[in-house]
């Protein structure tokens, strides 16, 4: 006989699994902009921004957060290059030699999200957590073959900052905090749709 403590556990699961259940990873919601349903701080300062604007350019994205992969998303929504957020990580310091520094880190989350502790610990939670899914991609994976050289003239910049920041973005997104959550059918839609559906992996390269 369960306890009714078990009960009520096996109860929250069963619904849990019945709320996965509804979500149909065959239809993309509408899209919405990320920022509009989690308005999220800018994480470049301005300082950082004037530091690194000649790569300060943005690149039709390989994959949409959480969005329909219509001429729409594609217009609207975009990621910054590389280069950009390799120069960021270099000024700032905290991302070197594909190793964290938290203490590094925490000193920019708190310039960033001043006075904000439940955006610092969100954010520091978010890249711990990317970091270690990558080495973990990369140990798994191995060496891969080196990418495509870029276009005459244009830099050649590692990935790995990029899809870090990608990964930190996206974990962010899912765990936004319900002060700044924006509740409408459409951003609960999207944030239900990549939570549940799997995206397609990518690959990491130093």
């Amino acid at each position: 006989m369960l306890s009714r403590s078990q009960q009520l556990l096996l109860f929250v699961g069963l619904c849990l699994t019945v709320a996965r259940a509804d979500v149909d990873c065959t239809k993309r919601p509408k899209f919405v902009e990320p920022k509009v349903c989690c308005p999220l701080p800018d994480f470049v300062t301005p300082e950082i921004k004037e530091k690194c604007q000649e790569y300060n350019t943005t690149l039709p994205p390989p994959v949409s957060m959480s969005v329909d992969q219509s001429v729409e998303g594609k217009r609207h929504h975009h990621h910054l290059s590389p280069c950009f957020i390799s120069c960021v990580f270099n000024e700032t310091e905290f991302y070197e030699d594909n190793k964290l520094d938290e203490n590094k880190l925490m000193d920019y989350l708190k310039l960033v999200f001043k006075g904000n502790d439940e955006l610092q610990t969100l954010a520091s939670n978010a890249f711990m957590s990317c970091a270690l899914k990558i080495d973990e991609f990369k140990d798994k994976k191995g060496d891969r073959p080196p990418r495509p050289s870029p276009p005459p003239g244009a830099p050649r910049c590692p990935m790995r900052p990029a899809f870090l920041m990608g990964c930190v973005y996206r974990n962010m997104f899912k765990n936004c905090p319900t002060s700044i959550w924006t509740d409408t059918q459409e951003c609960n839609d999207a944030r239900e749709f990549f939570e549940n559906c799997k995206r397609r992996p990518s690959s990491v390269e130093n």
